[in-house]
């Protein structure tokens, strides 16, 4: 059985740090696992477990280049961009009140969750399309937001909401620009999960999510590169 190897941002917690375990249970799968302090990320630490721990902060291009110079010529089938903010305060506590129009705090609530949410997304794929070409699967997946649907705009989160809509766009540029070169591009919707910051109020458990998440990513295939795709298996109107 070939090793397939998963590359995993914003690994520590959460969808994430769920997701990484449910690969690594997965026979003759290596996660790497990045977070920005990874010595801190205990909860990785897995008895048996494929993982291997990696410091990734999104918005140092500097340090993303480093960490794909050290895996050169390691092939990496399944790319997911997890990493990921709202702005300035979890909704656990802020009910998501804090970017109602009129209330705009364009560092925290904008520019900051777009050097993550896309810039960061962006930045990956440039950086590890060599490691994703050379894999046999060529799978990169940006966990998105139904919010960042245009057709289900809410007249809130307005910060969050244009952030997540420029991660769609971008992940559908991207699935024609590596189309060429057989990289498969999905944005993913992982539900509305508890997780520190959707808050103990949402949806769904963040293991649900994650298990819907890989399933989407099992299906992925270049027929429809570059759809909404969410984790319950609907598609998401842009």
């Amino acid at each position: 059985m070939t090793k397939t190897t998963v590359l995993i941002t914003g690994a520590n917690r959460g969808l994430g740090l769920e997701m990484a375990k449910l690969y690594a249970a997965r026979p003759d799968t290596h996660v790497i696992a990045c977070c920005r302090n990874p010595d801190a990320a205990t909860a990785l630490n897995i008895d048996g477990a494929a993982i291997t721990r990696e410091a990734m902060d999104m918005v140092d291009h500097a340090a993303i280049d480093g960490l794909a110079a050290k895996l050169s010529g390691t092939p990496i089938d399944i790319a997911i961009h997890n990493a990921g903010i709202f702005g300035k305060n979890p909704a656990a506590t802020t009910g998501f009140q804090d970017q109602q129009f009129g209330n705009s705090n364009f560092e925290d609530d904008w520019i900051m969750p777009y050097r993550v949410n896309v810039i960061g997304g962006m930045k990956l794929a440039e950086a590890f399309a060599d490691h994703i070409a050379a894999s046999d699967q060529k799978k990169l997946a940006i966990i998105t937001s139904v919010i960042g649907s245009v057709a289900g705009a809410m007249g809130h989160m307005f910060g969050y909401a244009a952030s997540k809509a420029a991660a769609n766009m971008t992940t559908r540029n991207l699935s024609i620009a590596l189309r060429d070169r057989g990289i498969i591009v999905n944005p993913i919707h992982p539900g509305y999960a508890r997780t520190d910051m959707s808050g103990p109020g949402a949806d769904i458990d963040p293991i649900d999510g994650a298990r819907g998440v890989i399933e989407r990513i099992d299906e992925m295939a270049m027929e429809t590169s570059g759809d909404f795709l969410s984790y319950d298996g609907r598609s998401i109107p842009w």
